[in-house]
């Protein structure tokens, strides 16, 4: 299974591959206590015992050798120092092989909550339903199909589970901003739907298929792209080299933005855009896509859902 973490570089990747080894139990058991204790060990015995000093000057020299039997709490006082260093050098390793950001616990429980209100809701309109449906002898089912599947409730819940999702793994309390972009013939349309409703978004959706725009570089590359500091974007000299519009964007705004295709398995093709905005730069970062593309995956895949029932529906009632 894709584990939803970040590596940035090859450095990091070097590091975790180290701390991997080191963790296995050979290397852990035998080759770590030996190499982190024998060299110390052997260094304080030739310091403080008799019979080894003449072969320590026999081994290295009679100048060494006198200033290793003559310097013997240089020695201790080394060998405590470089069981240190050693130590301090893998735990730098180690810490350093840690992705910059991955799902703690509390992260993955808001992940579920957001879902299960989107779940729990559907359920309980299709419990109702069937309790209606007990009581009846004679039943429509064109008339019990529309009345279980109810894309437009659903759908707006799942972007407003989304919205809470990325507001609880902020650690500096952002606003964030999520919206859902109507696409046809790789143009946005309409806003389906925005969160929270009481902000709509102040740039019109068909103002967003202008060629810099994130939704625009979003749908030609198919994938998704995260814009850390939208003002820095902005002063990029040519619209070639944005990703990014300024719209109503205002100087003193300042924010991130992310945007994410939704490609429907029936038509294939981008029936959605997913759009995150923040409103402090840096809140979402290029480096950690693969984990914000894990993440709305889980949402993406029951709008995606939703879509195939709404798509039925409007057949249904042609």
């Amino acid at each position: 299974m894709h584990e939803p973490v970040v590596h940035n570089n090859i450095v990091k990747r070097g590091c975790k591959k180290v701390v991997e080894i080191f963790d296995t139990w050979f290397v852990k058991y035998i080759i770590r206590p030996v190499f982190f204790l024998l060299p110390p060990s052997l260094l304080t015995m030739m310091a403080v015992r008799k019979g080894l000093q003449s072969e320590v000057i026999t081994l290295v020299g009679k100048p060494i050798g006198e200033f290793l039997n003559h310097s013997a709490l240089l020695i201790i006082v080394g060998t405590f120092l470089y069981m240190v260093l050693m130590k301090a050098i893998y735990a730098g390793i180690e810490n350093y092989a840690r992705p910059s950001r991955e799902l703690e616990v509390g992260d993955l429980i808001a992940l579920v909550r957001a879902i299960d209100i989107v779940v729990g809701d559907k359920t309980k309109r299709m419990s109702h339903e069937a309790k209606l449906i007990a009581l009846k002898s004679d039943i429509c089912g064109k008339e019990t199909f529309n009345q279980i599947t109810r894309p437009d409730q659903q759908i707006p819940l799942l972007i407003t589970g989304l919205k809470n999702v990325f507001e609880y793994m902020d650690k500096l309390k952002t606003d964030f901003r999520v919206g859902l972009l109507k696409i046809e013939k790789n143009k946005p349309i309409d806003w389906y739907s925005f969160e929270p409703a009481s902000f709509p978004p102040r740039t019109e959706a068909k103002a967003l298929g202008a060629t810099a725009s994130t939704v625009s570089q979003c749908i030609k590359t198919k994938s998704i792209i995260v814009v850390d500091d939208i003002q820095k974007e902005l002063s990029k000299k040519t619209k070639k080299e944005r990703r990014f519009i300024k719209g109503s964007t205002q100087d003193s705004d300042n924010g991130s933005q992310l945007c994410y295709p939704l490609i429907h398995p029936a038509t294939g093709k981008i029936e959605y855009v997913i759009t995150i905005a923040g409103n402090r730069s840096g809140c979402l970062k290029e480096k950690h896509i693969e984990l914000y593309d894990w993440i709305i995956k889980h949402f993406a895949v029951r709008v995606s859902l939703e879509h195939s029932l709404l798509i039925m529906k409007e057949k249904a009632n042609e």
